[in-house]
């Protein structure tokens, strides 16, 4: 059984500018990215001060319109919400800001302590533990995540951020109450995720 997300899919009015009328779309776009991000942001973005917050989102509009709004053009209502693909994007800016060596993947589940994934191979390397080893576990571990689609890597993306199923739910632009699916819904990714590292001959007991 797939996961069913129910998402607002319709264009934002401004995507539709992006020939006929650049000046207009960039002023839609801006006013929709500042409110989006401002309100729901990735979790560094979060963490950051006034001015470094703004540089940052100032970064992520330019990244999806410069080039002729190459990264906008991107966009098609069909894997989710233009607000939800917008949150992605913006996401992996903040990953590309803040990737550290070895540690370049999503973290994917948690311990009984709460810890991810990519936190416990972090300590594993910090202990001088095989090198070779944890490249073949985040080689194996990002070639799972590209089998998967992207309703469920934005989940897994949120649920790393330590994202709450109630504010899953406001990025998603899903109706409200709708928490309960979304914790079903993540479930439901985490164990495909497991199962597909399973399969390339990964045993995520022996990491947690």
């Amino acid at each position: 059984m797939g996961v069913q997300l129910t998402e607002d899919f319709s264009w934002p009015p401004f995507l539709k500018l992006l020939d006929s009328d650049p000046a207009a779309a960039f002023d839609g776009f801006y006013r929709f990215a500042v409110k989006s991000l401002t309100d729901m942001p990735p979790r560094l973005m979060r963490t950051m001060n006034r001015d470094d917050f703004e540089d940052l989102l100032h970064e992520i509009i330019y990244h999806c319109v410069k080039d002729n709004y190459r990264v906008l053009r991107q966009y098609v209502a069909k894997g989710h919400s233009f607000a939800a693909w917008l949150y992605t994007v913006a996401h992996n800016k903040c990953l590309d800001i803040q990737r550290k060596p070895m540690i370049d993947c999503e973290p994917i589940d948690r311990d009984k302590n709460g810890k991810s994934l990519a936190n416990v191979l972090a300590d594993k390397k910090s202990r001088g533990e095989d090198r070779a080893e944890l490249v073949e576990i985040l080689e194996a571990t990002k070639r799972a995540m590209a089998q998967m689609d992207e309703r469920c890597r934005l989940l897994l993306a949120l649920a790393a951020e330590e994202y709450k199923p109630e504010e899953m739910v406001l990025v998603l632009r899903m109706p409200p109450g709708q928490n309960k699916k979304v914790s079903d819904d993540l479930r439901y990714c985490r164990e495909k995720l497991k199962k597909l590292l399973t399969q390339a001959g990964i045993d995520i007991r022996a990491l947690l």
